[in-house]
């Protein structure tokens, strides 16, 4: 069976048990998401950032991984600005078409962006330096439907190989030339996206033959983990009453 690092041992992040750290982030995530301040989703973003900072991770690195995440909320943020509302801020002109921002849109597209930002601040964080294997018994721990995780081993196991498949796939298409103009770009990137699929479905064949030759009868066996000691609950419950004293404070702030 496979082996854990002990509670608190300096193997695991931050010297702190696993389950503790996903405790207190789904508590942060909640608070994020159930807060109507702007502020209270910034600061969890900016204290997400300063704790991947610490551990390491480089700002060129920050910045890619977080490339996603913020043109999410400034799609969301210049739709809800724009499209919905009814106090308008002034108006701007785009040829033919004339847009109208709005208070109320600007205000509610804000909020929104906040809490995308500093709710992937927090999973960021989480899920830096955190060993697959030891996530998946912390879910099954906390009785995470035992299918999802299953789900979500296998789309681990496999993420990686179909990266490499694609990376293999576009430099053939580089090499001719596949990438030379727009045009050919977007053709080479639609037969990427085909390749991948069908070898997606192939793979998933051959991964069922496998595993049914090597005794699958529809149970993936999870690891389990030790009981959590009192010490690491004494943790948790400290991390959510920070959080939720923060939580507190900043709905009384004037942002």
């Amino acid at each position: 069976m496979h082996q854990f690092p002990t509670p608190c041992s300096p193997r695991s992040a931050a010297a702190c048990d696993i389950r503790v750290r996903l405790i207190v982030s789904l508590a942060a995530i909640v608070a994020v998401v159930v807060s109507t301040r702007i502020g209270f989703g910034l600061i969890a973003l900016g204290c997400s950032l300063v704790g991947l900072a610490a551990a390491g991770v480089r700002a060129g690195t920050l910045a890619r991984r977080f490339m996603g995440p913020l043109a999410i909320a400034i799609l969301v943020l210049l739709a809800r600005t724009f499209l919905t509302g009814a106090a308008p801020l002034g108006s701007v002109h785009l040829g033919f078409f004339r847009l109208t921002p709005t208070r109320d849109g600007l205000w509610a597209g804000a909020l929104i962006a906040s809490r995308i930002l500093g709710s992937m601040g927090v999973v960021m964080l989480l899920s830096h330096d955190m060993p697959a294997t030891e996530t998946f018994a912390a879910l099954h721990w906390s009785k995470v439907p035992r299918i999802w995780i299953e789900i979500a081993v296998l789309m681990y196991r496999y993420l990686h190989l179909f990266f490499e498949q694609a990376v293999s796939v576009v430099s053939a298409q580089k090499v001719r030339l596949g990438y030379g103009s727009m045009r050919r770009s977007f053709q080479s990137m639609g037969n990427l996206a085909g390749i991948v699929l069908l070898r997606s479905l192939d793979q998933a064949e051959k991964s069922h033959e496998a595993m049914t030759a090597r005794g699958y009868r529809g149970r993936v066996p999870l690891p389990v983990l030790p009981s959590l000691p009192g010490r690491q609950w004494a943790f948790a419950s400290l991390g959510v009453g920070l959080i939720a004293a923060a939580c507190f404070l900043a709905e009384r702030w004037p942002l």
